[in-house]
């Protein structure tokens, strides 16, 4: 039959019974140059003909045009901030320096010299009062009096400071405690002044009471840029914690930054006094990864663009993860390079009881230079821009979910590769209007995120799938298709909030669950598997389906589940990962290289030598994984774009040399075992 068709074919005839199920010249002509090989002949619409194979490559690159404002955009804001901040906090450089019996002064500029530009300054709690930081004397009232000459009508266990009238930092002190605190009690005596606060001393065991001032007078005389580290503050209001940042920002203008501390932010639930004090003062806030405060949200969605983001390693996770010292370095080093991370905050190891100077100026400064290496300069960040959406930019990826909707319903419904010029304007007419409603309405964005990208994911595999005679084609295809319906997404929600993980995109998990069902669907309705459903309910199950099936399921589950959850990452992965960072310079995604592209170059050769017949679908499955996960590469819009894509490639190279190995051992040790074991329980 097929000779007789290209006989057809070579002389200019029809052929007969062209729609009788065999392939007919037009798809043996589509498939040739790239289209759907398996969609049957039907009539298209009414109107001018065209070829949907172009017409769908045209849609996509107009899309790609549209978004291009918004994404140029974007690319010049990170190429413009590239300027990464190293910080220590200033306790860890006092405890370094009397370990080396320096002072700490030199200490300083030793560490200086590494790229370190300022220092974290954090608010002492009621327990830091009492272990000395201060030269204050800190405790309940009852501590206090048997040197009050006279009684009081207060309650004995409110929290008390007793000041020097001879300590340099006694008005300084007296001063701030009354613009922090309502009803402050002040007592003069001949020891000094003593300040009777508010609240009890259980209260203020973990709560912020007094900057640290050794540590902000420090930062002044030594040029250093300071983060400052207010803690949680019960009985504190918004007011009054907006008008004592202001009197710190006042007297200490080194101030450069403010990180929350604590398990919830200083003066919340009203935050917003805060905020507009410190976007009258222009300090941005440190934006810390991974850290769940109360309140935290609302201050960064009001602080926005002055937001900063900062990657810190804690004490306990280097110490329960066994970190070594080069796993701490490629780790900041990821920050920055793969989240956009712009402060770096160092801590000295606890690993090591002395000697702990010499190892933390070493990584620091390879730290430094690793940042350098990589095109980033050592000093203090700026905040990025604000950036909204443009409606070119929603335009293109409406564009782009239409165009991947229509491909996969004509393919579904059979519908070969001509198209009329009117469905042609409808579908750029609906674009248009799908996008100015996604453009205005943010319940219409968020679903349309989420379609779009599974319905990117489910056509590139698709495309690549069909091509199966042209591998090399179909690779391709695939990729472009990806890399196009990426580019619009990320041109359009890639806004501020959403580089700064305000808003987070919302179909990541959708984009891994919907293409496989999309493509069952699809092959079951075109006859691409063997059997259809109904064929399939009627017979009894096969214990080698239900075994995929169940394996199937297993790794739907399992990669959903550790989709941005790196706590489901074993140990040795993360080793993996690590070597393919340092060989790749982006590391590819596991699910690409591993799984999805593997699958891809197995099912091209089972496809064509006509292997596993009846399980070619778990190949044709697992290959959307490989899409589905670089689609939501592009999804992560605090990565650089162009390293996103950069990461697409080389999951797409490296995903491709392990397909071509996994073929190998396939072909001289697993089909001849395959065989022995089918004729065995056969």
């Amino acid at each position: 039959m097929i000779d007789d068709l290209e006989k057809n074919e070579d002389s200019g005839m029809e052929p007969e019974n062209v729609n009788d199920g065999a392939e007919t010249p037009r798809n043996r002509a589509l498939r040739k140059f790239g289209f759907h090989s398996r969609i049957p002949d039907r009539a298209p619409l009414t109107g001018k003909i065209l070829d949907f194979a172009r017409l769908f490559w045209i849609l996509l690159l107009l899309a790609v045009i549209m978004s291009g404002f918004d994404l140029f955009s974007r690319i010049r804001i990170e190429r413009n901030h590239r300027v990464v901040g190293i910080i220590a906090e200033y306790r860890d450089i006092v405890l370094l320096s009397r370990q080396t019996g320096e002072s700490v002064g030199d200490t300083w500029n030793r560490v200086r010299e590494t790229g370190i530009v300022g220092v974290c300054a954090s608010e002492l709690t009621g327990k830091d009062l009492a272990a000395g930081f201060l030269p204050v004397y800190y405790g309940s009232l009852a501590t206090f009096r048997p040197i009050l000459r006279f009684a009081m009508a207060l309650p004995l266990d409110r929290a008390a400071i007793l000041v020097e009238n001879s300590e340099p930092l006694f008005e300084t002190i007296v001063d701030y405690l009354r613009i922090r605190y309502r009803g402050v009690v002040t007592l003069s005596m001949a020891e000094g002044t003593l300040i009777v606060l508010p609240q009890a001393t259980d209260e203020l065991a973990d709560a912020g009471i007094i900057p640290d001032f050794a540590a902000l007078s420090f930062a002044e005389k030594a040029g250093a840029r300071v983060v400052y580290r207010p803690q949680s503050a019960p009985g504190v209001d918004g007011e009054h914690t907006a008008a004592s940042m202001e009197w710190i920002k006042k007297n200490y203008p080194s101030i450069s930054c403010m990180l929350p501390a604590g398990q919830i932010v200083s003066g919340y639930p009203d935050l917003a006094p805060l905020i507009g004090t410190l976007k009258e003062l222009k300090i941005p806030v440190a934006q810390a990864e991974f850290v769940r405060q109360i309140g935290v949200s609302e201050l960064y969605s009001g602080m926005v663009p002055s937001v900063i983001p900062l990657h810190s390693l804690v004490r306990e996770e280097l110490i329960s993860r066994r970190y070594s010292r080069e796993q701490v370095i490629e780790r900041m080093i990821r920050a920055v390079h793969e989240r956009s991370i712009r402060l770096l905050l160092l801590r000295p190891y606890e690993l090591y009881s002395v000697g702990k100077l010499v190892p933390f100026i070493e990584d620091t400064r390879t730290i430094g230079r690793s940042l350098e290496s990589r095109g980033y300069m050592l000093g203090w960040p700026e905040t990025i821009p604000m950036k909204n959406p443009s409606p070119g930019s929603a335009v293109g990826v409406a564009l782009v979910f239409l165009t991947c909707v229509w491909s996969y319903a004509r393919r579904f419904y059979g519908y070969g590769g001509e198209v009329s010029g009117a469905e042609t304007a409808v579908v750029l007419l609906c674009g248009a209007a799908l996008g100015f409603c996604a453009w205005k309405v943010s319940v219409v964005s968020r679903m349309l995120g989420g379609l779009t990208a599974a319905m990117i994911a489910a056509e590139a595999t698709l495309w690549a799938l069909d091509a199966y005679e042209k591998p090399i084609y179909g690779l391709l295809a695939g990729l472009l298709v990806t890399v196009a319906g990426g580019i619009a997404i990320a041109s359009f929600y890639g806004t501020t909030r959403a580089m700064l993980r305000l808003t987070p995109f919302s179909g990541v998990k959708l984009t891994l669950l919907l293409p496989p069902v999309l493509i069952v669907l699809n092959d079951l309705k075109l006859r691409i598997h063997p059997e259809s459903l109904p064929d399939i309910l009627r017979r009894p199950p096969i214990w080698g389906e239900l075994a995929l099936v169940g394996c199937a399921l297993c790794a739907a589950v399992i990669l959903t589940v550790r989709s941005d959850n790196a706590s489901f990452v074993p140990g040795w992965e993360v080793r993996f990962r690590d070597f393919l960072e340092r060989l790749m310079w982006v590391r590819p995604r596991t699910k690409e290289f591993l799984v999805g592209y593997p699958c891809m170059i197995v099912y091209f050769v089972a496809e064509r030598k006509g292997w596993f017949e009846n399980y070619r679908e778990v190949f044709r499955l697992g290959a959307s994984m490989a899409f589905a996960s670089a689609v939501n590469s592009f999804c992560h819009f605090h990565t650089i774009l162009i390293l996103s894509a950069l990461r697409v490639v080389n999951g797409w190279l490296l995903g491709i040399a392990a397909g071509f190995i996994i073929l190998v051992a396939m072909d001289y040790v697993g089909r001849p075992l395959w065989e022995k074991l089918t004729r065995l329980f056969a």
